[in-house]
């Protein structure tokens, strides 16, 4: 991660340049991956796609291509399913949530990160959910920064 712009400010960004483009788009969810691997340290989750509900139903996509900077939005004229819109912006960044996964014992490596809130299968809040290289899934809420399991 860039020593200045911490992933919240990446996500502003994006949220900026599909906003500008499709007023009405609201962030579903950001994807990261480490570049070179499996890893334990968030500043080496530096790929990120976000997903954005945009236009008539359809869904805007935007990845970066360094850190700050974005490419060209796709456009699908489908819609995303299986997640409730993020209300932007959130409080938590990913470097408190790595802690408090951290924290409660959950020390290996990750291959993929995502900020999400899931439709279901309960009423909750969005999660940065960990994708461990155990097969364990992660997962941290970004209000209560409560810890819990999932597959």
């Amino acid at each position: 991660m860039g020593s200045t712009l911490n992933f919240l400010g990446l996500t502003n960004i994006a949220v900026r340049e599909v906003t500008a483009k499709y007023p009405d788009a609201q962030l579903y969810e950001g994807d990261g991956t480490p570049p070179n691997g499996p890893t334990s340290n968030v500043a080496d989750v530096n790929e990120w796609r976000f997903v954005f509900r945009a236009g008539d139903g359809g869904t805007a996509i935007i990845k970066n291509v360094s850190w700050g900077e974005f490419g060209p939005i796709e456009y699908i004229d489908q819609p995303w399913v299986e997640d409730v819109v993020i209300p932007w912006p959130i409080e938590m960044d990913i470097t408190k949530a790595d802690e408090l996964l951290k924290q409660a014992g959950f020390t290996g490596t990750y291959g993929a990160v995502t900020l999400r809130w899931p439709l279901g299968p309960q009423k909750g809040e969005p999660y940065y959910i960990f994708g461990l290289t155990t097969g364990q899934y992660v997962f941290v809420g970004v209000y209560s920064g409560t810890v819990h399991t999932g597959s």
